[in-house]
């Protein structure tokens, strides 16, 4: 459970202390109070990157040097500063060297707008949700993933500078490299989907009286994968790039057995609630660990019968950080309200 989080030249957040004593926490403030970025720190504590920008830098106050992010749990203390030079992590005080030994220690499933692109948005934003939450669950797909980007860099600086009447004793040596980690990436993300399929099928059951499905769609299969390396390099050559791979992968959402992307914002913002809340429960059958459910804006664009049956069906016994520019009051929740960059909020 998170007890308190500092930020410092973080977004429009001069200093910024909160304070934490309940699972389920409610913060409200007007629009640019700085909500999501509270949401954003706490996921940049768990993925080192921000959700909203491919910019570290962006996250840092303008006209300062540094952003820097405080974080503790009943168990741990985070801490990671971020400026042009880069980013330094601590645990408990001890500098953490690698960044990849500091990433998804604190687990955080996150909920965003921009998450609706998972069904609507390219098949690299899908991949890359893959390899996010993946990295949560096996230290060993970390690992994977890296060597088969390394080995793919090879391959296609190599594809760049050689010919059809060249010697190929290298690329079949990298080609041979490729499949052999390229398979363990797929078989790892088959069985990710899969998992969270079911999950997903069985949140949305609660939420919808429509099916939902879930789909992995690698670019090749494991037989053809061996073909196309050993085989069909002509193609690869002619385009100086590697055609097919975990590279190109994707997945697919159906909505009564229909591309979802077709659906109306209000129910895809739907499907991916269920789909977030499906993950959530994947990671904690996987790592059996405390798990943080992030809300950004997660009740707009749904009508009020829709928002009462996402809040009666969030799970009890994880805690959950929320924002909204709505006001509520309960005694039984930590309501935290943000005044603007001006003032801080202890």
């Amino acid at each position: 459970m998170i007890k308190s989080v500092s930020l410092i030249n973080f977004r429009n957040h001069k200093q910024l202390n909160l304070k934490f004593d309940n699972n389920f926490v409610y913060i409200n403030g007007i629009n640019g109070s700085g909500k999501t970025s509270v949401l954003e720190a706490i996921n940049y504590i768990a993925t080192t990157k921000s959700h909203r920008t491919n910019n570290d830098i962006d996250v840092i106050r303008r006209g300062e040097v540094f952003s820097k992010i405080v974080l503790e749990t009943t168990r741990n203390r985070y801490e990671l500063v971020i400026s042009e030079q880069g980013k330094i992590a601590s645990l408990n005080n001890k500098e953490i060297r690698k960044l990849s030994d500091f990433i998804s220690k604190l687990k955080v499933v996150l909920f965003a707008p921009e998450d609706l692109n998972l069904i609507k948005g390219s098949p690299s934003i899908r991949r890359s949700f893959i390899d996010l939450e993946l990295t949560k669950i096996k230290r060993s797909y970390l690992r994977n993933l890296t060597d088969y980007r390394n080995i793919l860099k090879q391959r296609n600086a190599l594809l760049k500078n050689i010919s059809l009447d060249d010697d190929l004793t290298f690329l079949n040596i990298l080609g041979n490299q490729l499949y052999e980690v390229g398979i363990k990436v797929i078989e790892q993300r088959s069985e990710f989907i899969k998992l969270l399929n079911e999950q997903t099928k069985l949140v949305y059951k609660d939420l919808s009286s429509n099916e939902i499905n879930v789909l992995y769609q690698p670019s090749v299969d494991k037989e053809a994968f061996m073909k196309h390396i050993t085989k069909n390099q002509k193609q690869d050559i002619l385009y100086q790039t590697t055609n097919v791979g975990p590279h190109r992968d994707d997945f697919i959402v159906k909505y009564n057995e229909n591309n979802a992307a077709n659906s109306s914002q209000g129910e895809i913002r739907l499907m991916v609630i269920a789909i977030k809340l499906g993950l959530l429960k994947v990671i904690k059958n996987a790592v059996n660990e405390d798990v943080i459910l992030l809300l950004d804006d997660v009740l707009s664009e749904l009508d009020q019968r829709r928002q009462k049956v996402i809040l009666d069906k969030l799970p009890k016994d994880i805690q959950i950080i929320m924002n909204s520019a709505i006001k509520i009051k309960s005694d039984k929740i930590d309501i935290i309200t943000l005044k603007g960059d001006k003032e801080n909020n202890e």
